[in-house]
Formats: C-alpha cells, sequence, structure tokens
C-alpha cells in the first residue's frame, strides 16, 4: 500500500530538529508508519493510510504551512507497553497549492481517507480553441 503515483506530496525529509521536534520524535517513537496509498484526479489529491485499531476521537490530522501530519493511538494501546507499537506516525510534504477549507477526512474500517481538494489555480483545465 505504499505506492505513490504523484510527485505532488512527498514524504518529509528530515533536517536538523529543534528542541521541540526531538521532544515530539521522542514520544512518537513507539509508533508505526502506517500504509499509505496516493491517488490525485483532476480536482483533489485523496491519502489513503491503513490504520487499524484506531478510533476517530484518537486520530489527529494536521496541516502546518506546507506538512500534512497523520497521527493516531492505537485503540487499547498505551504507551507503557514495551513489545508493541501504540500508533500511527506519518508526516508529508505538500508541493500543490491546495484549499485548505476544503480538506476533509474520515475513518472507516480501519483505513483513514483524507481529501485534499487542489487549489482552483493547480487543476487540470481544457482551453478551448478557437
Amino acid at each position: 500500500m505504499d505506492r505513490i503515483e504523484h510527485d505532488e506530496l512527498r514524504e518529509a525529509q528530515q533536517s536538523e530538529p529543534t528542541r521541540e521536534e526531538r521532544e515530539a520524535r521522542a514520544r512518537r517513537h513507539r509508533y508505526t508508519r502506517p500504509a499509505v496509498d496516493i491517488y490525485s484526479t483532476d480536482t483533489e489529491m485523496v491519502v489513503l493510510a491503513d490504520m487499524p485499531g484506531v478510533r476517530k476521537s484518537d486520530l489527529e490530522i494536521t496541516l502546518d504551512r506546507d506538512e500534512l501530519v497523520i497521527e493516531a493511538k492505537a485503540a487499547g494501546r498505551a504507551e507503557d507497553e514495551s513489545s508493541l507499537p501504540w500508533g500511527y506516525y506519518r508526516r508529508f510534504k505538500l508541493k500543490t497549492a491546495f484549499d485548505r477549507e476544503g480538506i476533509t477526512a474520515s475513518l472507516e474500517g480501519g483505513i483513514c481517507r483524507i481529501s485534499l481538494p487542489k487549489a482552483a489555480s493547480e487543476q487540470t483545465r481544457k482551453v478551448k480553441v478557437d
């Protein structure tokens, strides 16, 4: 499920972390990366993340400038459990302009679906030839 067809959304590269990022990374050390499928249509980019065991109340999706972050705690897992991952974490850099107000997300059957509508300037448009 890790197939990425388009370069419009790319895994975020690690740079020199700030103190806050180091603390967040330490907190996430027990997370696992969910498998994702990403596809694009003329009007939107869709991210499908495989996240079994996650409840809607434990799913957090944030968009900060040009980064999309998906984070969730798996149901019934505690941070102090030593042998199992206790959640999911994945971060992507956005390379296309999106309509931030139109972004939607759903969680059904362990699959998180995030729809990122492309900004009007990014949508495919047919040009009439006179």
